[in-house]
């Protein structure tokens, strides 16, 4: 009698706060449902890379035989570093760098939840550019934007072995589903060059490859050099180029003398004309040469056949006649005539002067940059012969060099440890989220709305201590119950 009261007083508890037990689970699952659809999708993209065992000869403790003996490192502790090293702070900034974690990133939203994510994350970018000028908020430096983004990806990547394997997971979520493929790739790929960076030693191929990079330069910048020089002085051949200097300067050596000859000739000539007008002024014409010319012999003719005239009109007329006067008048214009065009003469042979000494300046000026060049000669053959001597010493340097650099990466990429780290499967791009998955929200909700529902039932009806069945009144007033009347509705 005692169970049967018990469960029905139960019963009972629930079907009268039922419309609470309703309520509670609408309301927690309308609240699962609404914010399972608003929360913006996460995708997850993982990649695994394994990690294979090594060995290294151990020289200090030799084995029995002939060699030395070979020492094995523990498949955990090996896995654990490599975790550690893929969490490192480099390979994470190589990641932020070159995807540019740091910067702003904009995922296009669908749907009605999407536009209504939109639009609150706008109003939430309103209250920080209101609230920023007033100090609620503070503006990121690039610098503090790089390194919360570096804090963020190392707090988001999931680095986990797999169970009884050497095998890394490596996971990453973001609502990005083409972002999360590209940091999981990236930071795999970062992994590796890390990890032959600690294992590997670089220091021999860097410094050749940091020597030929430097020879390089040196040997560009000789052969620019000897490029300018040989550009600049148009010289092929030294020798070629001595005698060609040599043959131009004994040409304009002879043009140079036949000039000054020239000059001393008409000089004298000149200089001898204008003596004899001096001391003869009545000389028309002062040298035999100048006699020879066309027109001046042709005035001397006419000159000589008035003056023979005029001895036979003298003989006939009298000095006062008008005959006389007019040969003496044609006789004067003649000598005119013939001292006029010895004054031309004189002028031609003055400016055939002028025009030879300029020339002979001229050529004295050749000859004298023909001497500089000269003299510049050996000064261009010793920096010619300099330079090219350089440069094949810069060659040998460089060939020697690079051989050792191939050498180098020779032995390098025989190193076993080179092997020791592989990526056996990239990310791809996921195409659905894993979160928030609303199935399983709305069932996990429905469950805990359920005991949430029924648990708050009964405590209210556990402190409720008023007198609601015939057992209670029979048990707390001693008394006897005759009848109860039901509740009616």
């Amino acid at each position: 009698m005692k169970v049967q009261a018990t469960g029905r007083i139960l019963l009972y508890s629930l079907c009268k706060r039922a419309d609470l037990i309703i309520f509670i689970n609408i309301a927690i699952l309308g609240t699962i449902l609404v914010v399972s659809w608003l929360w913006p999708p996460v995708y997850q993209a993982s990649s695994s890379v394994a990690i294979l065992g090594r060995s290294y000869p151990d020289l200090l403790t030799p084995g029995r035989g002939m060699g030395p003996a070979t020492l094995m490192l523990n498949p955990k502790e090996e896995v654990n570093t490599e975790m550690e090293i893929i969490r490192s702070r480099p390979v994470l900034e190589r990641v932020v760098k070159d995807l540019k974690l740091d910067a702003p990133t904009k995922v296009p939203e669908e749907g009605v939840s999407g536009a209504i994510r939109e639009v609150l994350r706008s109003l939430w970018s309103g209250v920080k550019a209101v609230g920023a000028p007033l100090g609620l908020f503070k503006t990121v430096t690039p610098e503090e934007a790089f390194e919360a983004a570096v804090s963020q990806l190392h707090d988001s990547i999931n680095i986990e072995p797999a169970t009884d394997s050497q095998i890394i997971w490596i996971r990453y979520r973001h609502r990005d589903p083409a972002l999360v493929a590209k940091v999981v790739n990236k930071v795999a790929e970062e992994y590796q060059h890390q990890h032959l960076a600690i294992n590997i030693n670089r220091a021999e191929s860097t410094f050749y490859g940091e020597q030929i990079e430097k020879v390089e330069k040196e040997m560009k910048g000789l052969q620019e050099q000897l490029l300018n020089l040989k550009q600049g002085s148009g010289i092929v051949s030294f020798s070629d180029q001595s005698k060609a200097l040599l043959k131009k300067m004994e040409t304009y050596d002879n043009s140079l003398t036949n000039n000054q000859k020239e000059i001393i000739r008409i000089r004298s000539k000149v200089d001898k004309i204008q003596n004899l007008r001096k001391s003869r002024p009545n000389l028309l014409i002062p040298l035999p040469e100048m006699a020879q010319e066309t027109q001046l012999v042709d005035l001397e003719s006419k000159l000589v056949n008035l003056q023979s005239a005029m001895k036979s009109v003298r003989q006939r007329y009298t000095p006062e006649s008008r005959q006389v006067q007019h040969a003496q008048e044609q006789i004067a214009h003649f000598k005119s005539q013939i001292r006029a065009h010895v004054d031309i003469l004189l002028e031609r042979e003055k400016a055939k002067l002028r025009e030879l000494q300029a020339e002979e300046q001229a050529i004295a000026q050749t000859i004298r940059s023909l001497q500089e060049e000269l003299a510049q000669l050996p000064n261009k053959e010793m920096r010619l012969s300099n330079l090219e001597r350089e440069i094949d010493t810069k060659q040998g340097i460089l060939s020697v060099l690079m051989k050792k650099y191939q050498d180098s990466l020779l032995a390098k990429s025989a190193d076993q440890r080179l092997e020791n780290a592989k990526i056996l499967s990239l990310a791809a791009v996921p195409l659905r989220p894993v979160f928030p998955m609303i199935a399983l929200n709305m069932g996990l909700g429905l469950l805990f709305s359920l005991v949430f529902s029924i648990s708050t039932a009964f405590f209210l009806e556990y402190w409720d201590d008023s007198l609601k069945y015939p057992e209670d009144a029979e048990r707390f007033l001693g008394l006897s119950v005759l009848a109860s009347v039901p509740e009616l509705r």
